[in-house]
């Protein structure tokens, strides 16, 4: 850790770090900022490695922080950096990973067009907690944007995330498990659809899925609603329905003999 703190807003460093505010920015360079030191704490649990941890002069070092990786900033600069009207004086800067293949077989959550980044940093979030294998995106919104990693509340760091381009069709699941499209009406209720691996699919949340994933779904759900509501938010809805899949327990085996 060095001792003498950044103040200047105008350093290197934090002109580049400002950079990754732009989503641009953190395509081209693969990294993201984590700002909270739970936040961090959780990608740091999970494995990864901070580029660069900035902590506010005046905050303790959390145990086992690397102190090596440790910058000491002013408070002006620690607002500068931060992207929320209340800096908790705590910011990490990690390298977006590679994608894993996807495991065709093993299902998981497809989220098409979701554009609000809290939404989506809530259905991952959800998907972590419900034990669900990988999330695959289409277009919408940046998962490594500020709002949805927050919203993640740190389950980011423990999901396999493949981004595709929003024009991607349901094709590229085939040869995997059943996609189960999630629609307002006309769908099977979850305790209708047999315990098996399978991709439950997301629409975004102003116009749902498209005509062809819809069509490429072999499976609907839809949740039932007795109270008079006509739909739920897709962050709600996805949600629910990721707990109540994970309900079924896993497809039942041949018996032997």
């Amino acid at each position: 850790m060095t001792d003498t703190p950044i103040t200047a807003a105008d350093n290197p460093l934090i002109k580049q770090l400002v950079r990754l505010h732009d989503g641009r920015h953190r395509r081209e360079e693969r990294r993201f900022i984590a700002e909270g030191r739970r936040t961090i704490q959780a990608f740091l649990d999970a494995g990864w490695t901070a580029e660069q941890l900035l902590i506010r002069v005046g905050e303790e070092l959390p145990p086992g922080w690397p102190q090596a990786r440790v910058r000491l900033v002013g408070e002006r600069v620690a607002a500068k950096v931060s992207q929320t009207t209340t800096p908790s004086g705590y910011l990490a800067v990690f390298a977006i990973p590679t994608a894993p293949p996807l495991a065709l077989a093993a299902g998981g959550l497809v989220l098409a067009q979701i554009a609000d980044p809290g939404n989506l940093g809530t259905l991952i979030r959800s998907a972590a907690a419900f034990a669900v294998p990988q999330i695959v995106l289409l277009g919408g919104a940046d998962p490594y944007a500020y709002k949805a990693v927050q919203a993640s509340a740190g389950a980011l760091a423990r999901m396999a995330i493949t981004q595709l381009p929003e024009h991607t069709g349901p094709e590229v699941l085939a040869g995997g498990a059943a996609l189960c499209a999630l629609v307002v009406s006309g769908g099977s209720s979850p305790g209708q659809l047999p315990p098996r691996a399978r991709w439950l699919v997301v629409g975004s949340e102003a116009h749902g899925l498209r005509a062809d994933w819809r069509a490429g779904c072999s499976e609907r759900l839809t949740l039932p609603m007795p109270g008079r509501v006509e739909s739920l938010n897709a962050a709600i809805a996805g949600s629910i329905a990721c707990y109540l899949l994970a309900q079924q327990g896993p497809e039942p085996r041949p018996a032997v003999g």
